[in-house]
């Protein structure tokens, strides 16, 4: 999936972006390149960073990018459990920083009455099925922990 690869066509570089990698900061900066005033607001709802994402273009102009070798690919990853971390501290335990709205939608998806501790957390990760799409026999059907289909801040990066 190209859901995340974000073009700066001046340079010719496509970005690999991964959340709980710094998206959210390559985005405003993106943006920024760009002379969007807003450029330091949150990102990921302005109509034009749509225009700079891959998925968002016609398949010609994919194919011409994907097959230009002047095109430069690049991605950043981030050490697996400081990532981790960073995602229950940023999405799943309530803060001055992040809405209610965010903590409440983890807790809902494992049954949490209140915000679960980091231990907690990671349990639940490690223990409850994901969302992938099951089939009677089918091996997708006993996935458990961080796979795929679990939240994109805590799937695995590669």
């Amino acid at each position: 999936s190209y859901q995340n690869l974000i073009l700066f066509p001046e340079g010719k570089l496509a970005f690999c972006g991964i959340p709980k990698v710094g998206i959210t900061q390559w985005i405003q900066f993106l943006r920024f390149t760009f002379g969007a005033r807003d450029y330091r607001a949150h990102p990921h709802s302005k109509r034009d960073q749509r225009l700079l994402r891959f998925d968002s273009m016609r398949e010609e102009v994919q194919f011409e990018i994907l097959n230009d070798p002047e095109w430069k690919f690049a991605v950043f990853f981030r050490d697996p459990e400081e990532r981790l971390l960073s995602a229950y501290l940023d999405k799943v335990r309530p803060n001055s920083d992040n809405d209610d709205e965010v903590a409440n939608h983890f807790k809902s998806e494992f049954n949490f009455t209140e915000s679960p501790t980091f231990s907690e957390f990671v349990e639940a990760i490690a223990t409850n099925r994901t969302r992938c799409p099951t089939g009677r026999g089918s091996r997708r059907d006993k996935l458990y922990g961080a796979d795929w289909c679990a939240d994109p801040h805590w799937r695995p990066q590669t």
